[in-house]
């Protein structure tokens, strides 16, 4: 398997990215700069960071400062953070360190302590407004025992006067009582200036990464310190983040703004980003090339690897420039021996890739992930003396991961005929034929509650696809699927935080939240809306309160509606709650003309079922509904 981490070597073709950032870094006429590294969750923005300081690390002029946002998530101060990260990282750096010490070594102590002085007027917030009443007439009280117990005495909240004190003590030199030290954000970014200009850095280089995992408040306060104290010549910040979840913290930092709340956001960015890089989603061909090299790493030894990207890139003929590693490349470049050692895997990852690079958005984290757990899953039948075919495992996976609930039912069925469905049998045999008959009694008879299938095109390829399941026993590969035929919980772990944001929206209380949240749906993967549904169906079946399931029950018809796909796994879903649980608006709004595709069979065979069903009120309204129809 493979750790989650950045890599270290470039498997997504990223170097002429890389590159550009260097560039723009290395102009002095372009400096002071910020560069933000914008892309999905997943998408690489760590990976292509990590690309960039190795271009660095044979720049003898050049320091690198790396500041991960979310490891300071709780700390008071983001502010403080970021500019104690870089000075005390300048401090003890190999090639500048030693020349910070002997040339400005005062000026870094002085830098210091205004960051403690920062750190500790963000203290004093914390404490209520105790620490501000006290003013620069409170440095002459005779001790800095004396001054941090009447913080804690006027505090309205606990202080530890131990903690206050030790800062107190960095901030304030006995020769200076009565003197007020607080600096102000001029001083500190003259100051800062003067410590580059004195120790001959040329270019500093700050990394800021997984700032979008942060709060709203630290993305805030780390851009601003960005802006107001470090931004001086010399000076280069490359951040990574997902670049709506950034414009999101703008705006719940600043919803008194009048005019477009998206606006806001952009407009923000645009200031603070003078070199906007955004990675491009994966085509097919890239993420066949990834999904073989990430095998490759796993079976080649370290310079094998490096060997086969000079080949991979000195085979690159069309105008794009890109490398392409598959079946037929790697065949005509790699040795007989390890050809053999990668042939199923290469033959795997073209059965699966078109599916991942548009069902994951071609994100390589969820590709990655989905590897992990079919390997996983294969080690641990192993354990057990099974043997589990990677290509059948990764073909039933791809449903369990797009269509969970048709995977729900291809597992009940084959429980009950020893392993090999007849109901998938006839599936497949006809999505193979040119044309479909769609015969509704026909199908319910041939395919039992599987007929849906053939109505949704995902799954009609998924049927056509090689290897065919029919015959195989599918029991082993089940078994060791257990995870997702509990309860639904994988949905949520495979979302990406965009769609966890939206998630979030449609289960508010707030009618304006939930509307917010229904338009996010135009914007997100597939399988991110599919996780989103699964998530909603399994927070409405555990529901106690008949107002918020129904709540939920409408906010899923709304997120189904207009995507083929969305609305087939709905309707499986509604179809198994019980009749009691559906409120009678939901008749009208299935019917309704902007749910595309619930106004059609789905939805009409759904509310034809409640038709007949013992919930009075609600078969009165769908016979109502029905009858205008017709």
């Amino acid at each position: 398997m493979w750790h989650d981490n950045e890599s270290e070597i470039d498997l997504l073709d990223f170097s002429y990215l890389a590159e550009a950032i260097f560039n723009i870094a290395k102009d002095d006429n372009l400096l002071p700069a910020t560069i933000g590294v914008f892309g999905d969750w997943g998408s690489g923005k760590s990976t292509l960071l990590n690309l960039v300081k190795s271009r660095f690390e044979s720049d003898q002029n050049s320091v690198c400062i790396s500041f991960n946002g979310w490891l300071f998530e709780g700390y008071e101060d983001a502010k403080a953070a970021l500019m104690g990260t870089i000075l005390s990282q300048l401090e003890s750096n190999k090639k500048f360190g030693e020349k910070v010490k002997e040339k400005a070594g005062d000026l870094m102590n002085k830098l210091i302590k205004q960051v403690d002085w920062i750190s500790l007027i963000g203290k004093g917030v914390k404490y209520s407004t105790a620490f501000a009443t006290l003013g620069p007439a409170g440095l002459g009280i005779a001790s800095i025992a004396d001054l941090a117990a009447k913080i804690a005495e006027k505090s309205k909240e606990k202080v530890d006067t131990g903690e206050l004190e030790e800062i107190l003590k960095k901030v304030i030199e006995p020769s200076t009582s009565g003197t007020a030290l607080r600096k102000g954000i001029q001083e500190f970014h003259a100051d800062f200036g003067h410590l580059l200009e004195k120790t001959d850095i040329g270019t500093l280089v700050v990394f800021i990464d997984d700032l979008d995992r942060c709060t709203p408040d630290t993305v805030i306060e780390t851009l601003e310190a960005i802006r107001l104290f470090l931004y001086v010549e010399r000076t280069v910040f490359i951040i990574g983040a997902d670049e709506r979840l950034v414009k999101y913290a703008v705006r719940r930092q600043f919803p008194q703004i009048p005019g477009e709340n998206a606006e806001v956001g952009r407009d923000y960015l645009e200031k603070l980003i003078q070199f906007p890089i955004r990675i491009p989603q994966l085509s097919i061909v890239q993420i066949e090339t990834y999904i073989n090299l990430l095998f490759a790493s796993k079976l080649f030894e370290s310079n094998e690897i490096k060997e086969l990207l000079v080949k991979l890139q000195s085979k690159q003929v069309d105008e794009t420039k890109e490398i392409q590693f598959n079946y037929g490349i790697a065949r005509d470049i790699l040795s007989e021996g390890n050809f053999h050692k990668i042939e199923d895997d290469l033959m795997l990852s073209q059965q699966i890739s078109p599916i991942l690079a548009n069902g994951l958005n071609g994100n390589p984290r969820q590709c990655k992930r989905f590897l992990n757990t079919l390997l996983l899953r294969i080690e641990m039948a192993k354990t057990k003396g099974v043997t589990l075919k990677k290509r059948v495992l990764s073909k039933l996976m791809l449903l369990e991961y797009f269509r969970v609930e048709w995977f729900k039912k291809l597992a009940a069925a084959q429980s009950h005929q020893n392993g090999k469905s007849k109901e998938l049998k006839a599936l497949e045999s006809t999505a193979s034929r040119p044309a479909i008959d769609l015969d509704s009694q026909k199908a319910d008879k041939e395919f039992g509650n599987l007929s849906e299938w053939l109505s949704d095109k995902w799954t009609v390829e998924w049927l056509k696809s090689e290897p065919k399941l029919a015959d195989t026993n599918l029991t082993s590969y089940f078994f060791f699927s257990r995870d997702q035929l509990g309860q639904m919980t994988g949905a949520a772990r495979r979302m990406a935080p965009v769609a966890q944001e939206a998630l979030a929206k449609l289960l508010s209380e707030s009618d304006a939240e939930r509307k917010s949240g229904l338009k996010e749906e135009k914007s997100l993967s597939e399988s991110d809306c599919m996780a989103v549904l699964e998530e909603l169906h399994s927070r409405a079946a555990a529901e106690d309160s008949e107002e918020k399931r129904e709540n939920i029950l409408d906010t899923i018809v709304r997120w189904s509606g207009n995507r083929e796909a969305l609305a087939s796994q709905s309707a499986s879903f509604l179809e198994k709650y019980p009749v009691a649980w559906i409120p009678t608006k939901l008749v009208l709004l299935m019917l309704d003309t902007n749910m595309v595709f619930f106004k059609s069979g789905l939805g009409l065979k759904i509310v034809a079922e409640w038709a007949k069903s013992d919930n009075k009120a609600l078969a009165r309204i769908a016979t109502a509904r029905l009858n205008k129809k017709e």
